[in-house]
């Protein structure tokens, strides 16, 4: 007998994440809506985070977990775990990022609701040995072209997609420097689906030093090459937007740090 599609897909790649995998099995056990697969990718770990993820996922069959052929990124390991989704609806959580229990019912009694393909909501910064956490951050209402070049505040971990109306969604597999999710939803938004805020706090991104997004200048360098190199815009327009970024990107950081 077929085993019932689940609601919602929860994707999480990870890699060498040991220390962040039994906090992020305990997330989605805690949700309130139950009605989920969850796929982890390792990503060629080499710390032992693929046998810990299968220790922990044994005896629940909502959770599987699968292994990259070779170490490609997180953009190449969430899209083979979109390949193998059964689930109408897409959700993001990286190994060290957390949810807020009502997370997964919230999100979904919205789309429902209202018939959106591409919804995100609040959260908030969390340090990384987990003690503090920053003000609210809430991103624009709706996001649109110039508002995503334009904003921040979009978690991965915040959106929620439906693939009934992005049918053949994916993640681009670009330059890894580069914020795959920007170019994502920007695709998605460019098929005729804005993305939507649902304004309530529902999840906690785990900010580091090290990180991509911790390290400004290396952030800032990223943006610039993907509006001229991969989204190929004018040179007038990619200079307007990236300052308009830098500065958007300043002022959320410095408002909400833990």
């Amino acid at each position: 007998m077929q085993t019932p599609r689940p609601t919602v897909t929860i994707v999480s790649p990870f890699y060498n994440a040991t220390r962040w995998l039994p906090g992020l099995i305990e997330t989605t056990r805690s949700q309130t809506w139950a009605d989920f697969e969850h796929l982890l990718v390792d990503d060629c770990s080499t710390d032992g985070s693929l046998e810990l993820a299968r220790s922990l996922c044994a005896g629940d069959e909502r959770f599987r977990v699968l292994q990259m052929p070779r170490n490609a990124g997180p953009a190449a390991a969430r899209n083979l775990a979109i390949a193998e989704a059964r689930g109408r609806y897409l959700a993001f959580l990286d190994a060290d990022d957390r949810w807020l229990p009502e997370k997964l019912a919230r999100q979904l009694a919205f789309m429902r609701e209202h018939g959106h393909a591409f919804t995100y909501h609040d959260y908030r910064f969390l340090s990384e040995d987990g003690t503090r956490e920053g003000r609210r951050v809430q991103p624009p209402d709706v996001l649109d072209v110039p508002t995503l070049h334009t904003r921040r505040g979009v978690g991965c971990l915040t959106v929620m997609l439906d693939r009934d109306q992005l049918a053949g969604f994916h993640f681009p597999e670009i330059e890894r420097a580069q914020p795959e999710d920007h170019y994502a939803w920007m695709l998605v938004i460019q098929g005729g689906h804005p993305g939507r805020r649902l304004p309530e706090d529902l999840a906690r991104y785990r900010v580091f030093q090290s990180s991509r997004s911790g390290n400004k200048l290396r952030a800032a360098g990223a943006m610039w090459r993907m509006f001229r190199l991969t989204e190929r815009q004018p040179l007038a327009r990619s200079v307007y937007w990236w300052v308009r970024y830098a500065i958007a990107a300043y002022r959320l950081h410095r408002y909400a740090r833990p």
